[in-house]
């Protein structure tokens, strides 16, 4: 009697290329958006990070132009030292819709040219990061915006959802492309990694 597991009529399923999302450290938000650099706080977060992520193949780590992403892609870096961090404009924080019931979060208002340019954006990132042919793990270091707009593109679901996702500092989320099975979320918003003590929002 043969003990061999049977496979599945289509074939053998196997990872092609894996994004890990993650979002910056806690930050300062009385500087400049672009400069507010990593707190205290969100220093500790991202070392939890940077050792949650250790032992991670990772091939690629991307971070935005914002100081506070960078500064957590650092972190990371430092257990990957063989990896130069790369920078990418497109994944910089922005607001791609204003959702209805979420206009009280923008109380100087949000232009529709400047909602369109981000999702212009995030979109051309989406097909960098998530529809290329390249194979391997690329770390993505960047925003809360950002991170739920791309998780919308993968879910094909409408992109005003992105409001409806909730993503802490150093959140960890993870998409996955397979065979046969396609592009999948394999992991939203982990923050098993941090304590109680290190869970914040902004």
């Amino acid at each position: 009697m043969s003990t061999s597991q049977p496979q599945p009529a289509h074939g053998i399923i196997r990872p092609l290329r894996s994004v890990i999302l993650l979002r910056h450290g806690q930050h300062n938000t009385a500087a400049p958006n672009q400069l507010g650099g990593l707190t205290e706080l969100g220093k500790k977060q991202a070392a939890a990070t940077a050792e949650r992520l250790r032992d991670e193949s990772i091939d690629r780590i991307v971070t935005s132009e914002y100081r506070r992403a960078r500064q957590t892609a650092d972190e990371v870096a430092r257990h990957h030292p063989s990896i130069t961090i790369e920078t990418d404009a497109d994944i910089c924080e922005c607001v791609p819709s204003v959702p209805p019931g979420q206009e009280v979060f923008y109380p100087e208002g949000v232009k529709a040219s400047q909602t369109a340019e981000c999702r212009e954006h995030l979109d051309r990132a989406y097909s960098r990061y998530f529809e290329s042919d390249n194979e391997g793990t690329t770390l993505l270091v960047c925003h809360g915006n950002v991170i739920r707009y791309l998780l919308c593109r993968v879910l094909a679901v409408r992109l005003d959802a992105w409001a409806r996702f909730d993503i802490h500092n150093c959140g960890i989320c993870r998409v996955s492309s397979k065979t046969y099975l396609g592009t999948q979320v394999t992991g939203l918003n982990d923050v098993g990694h941090l304590p109680p003590s290190l869970l914040t929002y902004g």
